[in-house]
């Protein structure tokens, strides 16, 4: 039985708001360089007629928003990319070759086009992983144009429909029902919901998916919704006063990290007492300064949670290596680790004398990819252009008062409540996932 990803991903997508206003232009990341390479004929290894592959290497690059106003750690998908090279490397590596990340562009927000071109034609990379940017996928068109497979952490529209765009949560659908959210709500027994966003599209369509949530599924009633706060904005004293006059006890807030901070603070202040559901929040540093005041609140996760016990496969190999090799624990790492494990299972599925097609199509052919258990599922066959398969699963954790997590809802070793797909209620309790 597969599962998709749920629709989280549209309040990760809030954090572009900051780039809206604040983008810059620069200089390019630096990559070390690389020239076209020929056919392979020693080492026990197939010739490989490819860009970036030799008889002993396969090398790949990447592009992330390094460079960007809100510190948000994109360059971590490298880091994940690279821990996961060191596990297979350490194996004997893929078809004879060493795997080498060679550059890990900086596309400064305002540049992705031109570090995907030179990803392609100075590195002269075999693939692109991790694609993890805040602002467009502007770089999309012409990966696509060249067929080059490529993995990242899809929070654009670039994503959907070609067939070697490979995001590590399939396509995705921002404005879109989610009944995994409305079962949690009914779990938490709310009964009154507050939706504040900024007057962006990227944060106003986050808060769009919660209106057609509480349309499709009445779980709670919308008595205070707003789309017009501004970028940046510090005090939130007359929303929340209207939020309390309205007996308000669930908020819903599609705003970057410090504005959700600056909200908490302002609910703890005027006492209003209720709980919190950030689609964006499962950063532990972040919650370990500030967990006080979220206490109580739902966070919703795009893999499974670290707290996961027993811990699946994946899980346990990402934080070795991860800890092996002294990168950072955080979303964004696992997200490149996700990448490459696809990147990879892609490989070795296309035969020792692979191709960029080859790897392309033999990874369209899986049906239930779950990197070793770190995702709930996705169908290739269709998730390129389709945002769900037979189940829309999630996984949420709650904030402790300290600042750490702990999954709710799901059962041990198996984080994720799934249902069928925009049933026409939501059902009484989830269905079982395999």
């Amino acid at each position: 039985m597969r599962g998709s990803g749920a629709r989280w991903a549209r309040g990760v997508a809030v954090v572009v708001v900051a780039a809206l206003a604040l983008a810059a232009c620069g200089n390019s990341g630096g990559g070390e360089g690389s020239s076209r390479t020929t056919k392979a004929t020693g080492g026990g290894t197939r010739p490989v007629d490819e860009p970036g592959v030799t008889d002993t290497e396969i090398r790949v690059g990447g592009v992330a928003s390094i460079t960007n106003p809100i510190n948000g750690p994109y360059g971590d998908a490298c880091k994940g990319v690279q821990a996961y090279f060191d596990m297979v490397n350490a194996e004997g590596g893929v078809h004879g070759r060493t795997l080498r990340h060679v550059a890990c562009r900086d596309d400064q927000m305002a540049n992705n086009q031109r570090e995907v071109e030179a990803l392609l034609d100075q590195d002269q990379v075999f693939a692109v992983l991790p694609v993890a940017t805040i602002l467009s996928f502007s770089g999309a068109r012409i990966l696509a144009e060249r067929k080059v497979p490529t993995f990242g952490w899809n929070i654009q529209k670039e994503w959907e429909g070609p067939e070697n765009l490979f995001g590590d949560k399939g396509a995705l659908c921002f404005g879109c029902p989610s009944v995994t959210l409305a079962w949690y709500l009914t779990q938490e027994r709310v009964s009154k919901a507050g939706l504040l966003a900024y007057n962006v599209a990227q944060s106003a369509n986050c808060v769009k998916g919660y209106e057609e949530t509480f349309s499709k599924y009445p779980v709670a009633e919308v008595v205070f919704a707003t789309k017009s706060l501004s970028f940046g904005q510090t005090d939130f004293s007359a929303e929340v006063k209207q939020m309390k006059d309205r007996g308000v006890d669930v908020v819903m807030p599609c705003v970057d990290q410090a504005g959700v901070l600056n909200l908490a603070k302002e609910m703890r202040k005027q006492g209003l007492r209720a709980i919190m559901w950030l689609p964006n929040a499962y950063d532990h540093a972040f919650m370990r300064q500030n967990g006080e005041f979220f206490a109580g609140s739902l966070v919703g996760v795009q893999s499974v949670p670290f707290e996961t016990r027993p811990r699946p496969p994946g899980l346990a190999k990402y934080e070795r290596w991860i800890r092996k090799g002294g990168y950072p624990r955080n979303e964004l790492s696992m997200a490149g680790w996700i990448n490459a494990d696809l990147f990879v299972t892609g490989l070795r599925k296309a035969g020792p004398d692979f191709t960029r097609q080859k790897v392309i199509d033999a990874l369209n052919t899986i049906t239930d990819y779950r990197a070793d258990g770190l995702i709930s599922g996705i169908d290739w066959t269709v998730r390129h252009t389709r945002q769900w398969e037979d189940l829309d699963c999630a996984t949420a954790v709650r904030v402790r008062r300290d600042g750490t997590f702990e999954p709710v809802y799901g059962k041990p070793g198996k984080p994720y409540v799934c249902f069928p797909h925009e049933p026409a209620r939501v059902p009484e309790r989830p269905v079982e996932y395999r």
